[in-house]
């Protein structure tokens, strides 16, 4: 399943249009904890030109891209990712191999959500981190993600990146964990505001993303495998 190869645009680019991906790269390895032994393996689903890697550095894994685009895995591979070409649907990784697997903006473009998470969850070891964030499958979200980011100065994501109807069922989504031993705790996130101002006038490079009471936007879900 090919998917929007925005993550493969250019590997730094904090003041461009996708600026908001290294936002949520950085959000998402706040989420991973110091690997807990020697030779822990990290599997990043969907891991475009492997925007994650810099912020694992010195977390003790090995990161393990899986991505459907080579050219995305290409500049993964350069900046120390191990690249392997795949489906998300259909990971050629052995079950129980991963310490930690990550999902990042991902799940809201797979056409079989159920499948994604079975595969995220197979691969994680007993006592395995799941790490993940998403867009909701809510009436607000789809004007936010779909309506709305059309009409921002720049457009900071071209037309027609988001399906809204792959937006991700936030009941689904734990039940499909919890069924496969995984009780995923989540919480909604947004940017820091005060962040975004300076960000917008130059003042910063990078805005923080902070949490938020609701999760009908953008959240995160972090959960482990029982086990």
């Amino acid at each position: 399943m090919e998917v929007f190869d925005a993550k493969a645009e250019q590997w730094w680019q904090p003041r461009g249009a996708f600026a908001v991906l290294h936002w949520l790269a950085v959000a998402r390895a706040d989420l991973v904890p110091p690997a807990a032994r020697g030779g822990a393996v990290l599997v990043d689903l969907g891991c475009g030109a492997g925007l994650l890697a810099p912020h694992l550095a010195g977390k003790g894994y090995r990161h393990v891209g899986v991505d459907a685009s080579p050219v995305a895995l290409a500049q993964a591979a350069e900046h120390g990712v191990r690249a392997v070409r795949g489906d998300v649907l259909a990971v050629p990784l052995a079950d129980g191999c991963a310490d930690v697997v990550v999902a990042g903006e991902i799940l809201e473009h797979v056409t079989d959500l159920r499948r994604a998470v079975a595969e995220a969850c197979r691969l994680l070891r007993p006592g395995g981190l799941l790490v993940l964030d998403t867009l909701a499958a809510t009436a607000l979200c789809r004007w936010v993600a779909v309506t709305a980011v059309d009409h921002l100065p720049g457009r900071w994501l071209p037309s027609g990146v988001h399906d809204p109807d792959l937006l991700v069922d936030r009941a689904v989504l734990a039940d499909e964990c919890a069924r496969r031993g995984v009780r995923l705790a989540v919480r909604g996130i947004r940017p820091s505001v005060t962040d975004l101002l300076a960000w917008a006038v130059g003042r910063v490079d990078t805005v923080r993303m902070v949490p938020m009471a609701t999760t009908a936007v953008l959240f995160q879900g972090r959960g482990r495998k029982e086990g």
